[in-house]
């Protein structure tokens, strides 16, 4: 019967062809996701023919899944650029579609509809993973940090608004539940306690519609308060803790989990109540650092240039003394002059682009920050990426040659391009791209990173921009610009006010690339200063 419980995951993973998961990360690998779904439903309404006990019940669970599906199906691109809608198809098969398989399972005409399945829909055979529980959790926390970094009330977003535009359907009591859950989970106890209120006043809203409303294994009030509670707890209002617990209680004297944490919350109360100050609580609520308050304020744009900084900045056409240049000049636009952070409108095609997507769409991995033995995926990092070799593929030639006229310097030294796609909530933290490490071998001899060239290769409707919290400077994303800055000063000396991040994709989905340019074979290109000027950034090397 084993063979039997995994038929639905096993034809789930048959269909797809993600083979790292990771589907939170990037909008890329949500298409699939679609896909397999439409082509589920279609396969298991053949089976619900044999299954007339319980045919009422799961049917009107799929009529729920297939008019959502529908939805997407019309422009799945712009449906999964809106990171609600990208939860949802996660949050679906995470959550929905087991409950689905849990209760298909347990009915005799299991045997006559595995019976009729080809021999490959087996998910060992098809080696391919489904969206995980971290995948779960990542989309959650992807929410939440959209909430957090572009002040978004729970309440807007539940019902599917952000920035005041209305992007996506009511989240359900169960979707509020399961999102408030998984934060709960990831520490976010601020967020997951919004989020469950949420699912307990739509909950009660939905106890008073129509049948036809019914969903598979409907959520109860006391699976709220499970985790409720203990997220008020963990937030330091021991108070409301007592209260939700009892309320717990009342509907389920013999809750396990409620008995246990009744004498917690009183003795956390006490404390509270004779705590001489909010610095005796300091460590319930830990404090950010406040280098990342300030990348999330240049973000949404609290923080920002002043006019007389920004008064000096030109918009202009540049040769650089190449000759076809002066034909077709550059179109620059300055950012910032100390240091030097700069647009090049229209510095890749349309054509170049297509070609970048089509060998990267299929070949993206989960990124990896740090380097050597602590090279590997975090929370600062939510992307897909891969990389593209200039000597592999001849249509990066007329790029590549762009590269070295508009910067001056020379490519053989640099980096492979990057390519990387955002996904829900997407975002780089804070970071210098050079290293601090002072050794010869750095980069493989090539030196630190001198400069680094960006390009944006699609438009972000939301969000998304490239932040520099020191300069107070937020780039957004336009279709075919690329960004430029030095990451060291003239004297070859790190500049500490380069520090920059990837703000959290609002709304769509963002595709970058990117080249690095490295210290060796650029001396006669950019000749180091003869004195020190690292005094310019040092101040902010040691800033929190």
């Amino acid at each position: 019967m084993k063979s039997i419980h995994l038929i639905i995951l096993g034809l789930l993973a048959l269909l797809s062809h993600n083979s790292k998961g990771d589907y939170y990360t990037s909008i890329a690998s949500l298409f699939d996701l679609l896909d397999v779904e439409t082509r589920a439903i279609a396969y298991v309404e053949k089976y619900m023919e044999e299954m007339e006990e319980i045919s009422r019940q799961v049917n009107n669970t799929l009529q729920q899944l297939e008019r959502v599906a529908k939805e997407a199906d019309n422009d799945p691109k712009d449906y999964y650029e809106n990171p609600l809608n990208a939860y949802k198809i996660i949050s679906r098969f995470a959550i929905d579609w087991r409950n689905l398989h849990k209760t298909l399972f347990d009915e005799k005409p299991t045997q006559i509809f595995s019976d009729n399945l080809p021999n490959t829909a087996n998910v060992e055979e098809a080696n391919v993973p489904e969206p995980t529980h971290d995948d779960l959790v990542g989309a959650s926390k992807g929410l939440a940090r959209l909430q957090n970094t572009y002040r978004l009330e729970t309440i807007d977003v539940a019902e599917g608004y952000l920035m005041d535009w209305n992007y996506s359907q009511n989240f359900t009591a169960s979707e509020c539940y399961w999102l408030g859950r998984s934060l709960y989970a990831a520490g976010e106890y601020k967020y997951a306690a919004e989020w469950l209120m949420q699912a307990r006043l739509r909950l009660v809203e939905e106890l008073k519609a129509p049948d036809e409303t019914w969903q598979l294994e409907r959520i109860t009030d006391v699976q709220v308060l499970e985790f409720l509670a203990p997220s008020m707890h963990h937030l330091g209002k021991s108070k409301l803790a007592i209260l939700l617990n009892d309320k717990l209680l009342e509907q389920d004297p013999t809750n396990v989990q409620g008995l246990q944490s009744k004498a917690l919350y009183s003795e956390k109360a006490l404390e509270e109540r004779h705590a001489k100050s909010l610095e005796n609580l300091s460590h319930i609520m830990p404090q950010r650092p406040e280098i990342e308050k300030l990348f999330d304020s240049v973000c949404n744009g609290e923080v920002h240039q002043t006019p007389r900084e920004q008064r000096n900045l030109r918009c202009r056409y540049v040769h650089n003394n190449v000759p076809f240049c002066f034909i077709a000049p550059f179109k620059k636009e300055e950012l910032n002059h100390d240091p030097a952070v700069a647009y090049y409108h229209e510095a890749i095609y349309d054509s170049e682009i297509q070609r970048i997507l089509d060998q990267s769409v299929d070949k993206v991995e989960r990124s990896m920050v740090g380097g050597g033995e602590n090279h590997n995926t975090s929370d600062v990092r939510t992307s897909q990426n891969t990389w593209l070799d200039f000597n592999e593929h001849s249509f990066l030639n007329n790029m590549a040659q762009r590269l070295r006229d508009i910067t001056g310097l020379v490519l053989e030294t640099g980096e492979q391009l990057q390519v990387a796609n955002y996904g829900i909530g997407g975002h780089y933290g804070a970071h210098y791209d050079f290293t601090e490490v002072d050794e010869e071998d750095n980069f493989d001899g090539q030196g630190n990173r001198l400069l680094t060239a960006l390009f944006y290769i699609n438009d972000v409707e939301l969000g998304g921009a490239t932040a520099f919290p020191y300069l107070r400077l937020a780039v957004p994303p336009i279709r075919r610009s690329m960004v430029v800055w030095y990451n060291m000063h003239k004297s070859l000396e790190v500049d500490y006010r380069t520090k920059h991040g990837g703000c959290p994709v609002l709304m769509g989905t963002k595709w970058i690339c990117n080249e690095w340019f490295h210290e060796a074979e650029q001396e006669f290109k950019r000749p180091c200063g003869l004195e020190s000027d690292s005094h310019k950034s040092l101040k902010f090397k040691n800033f929190l």
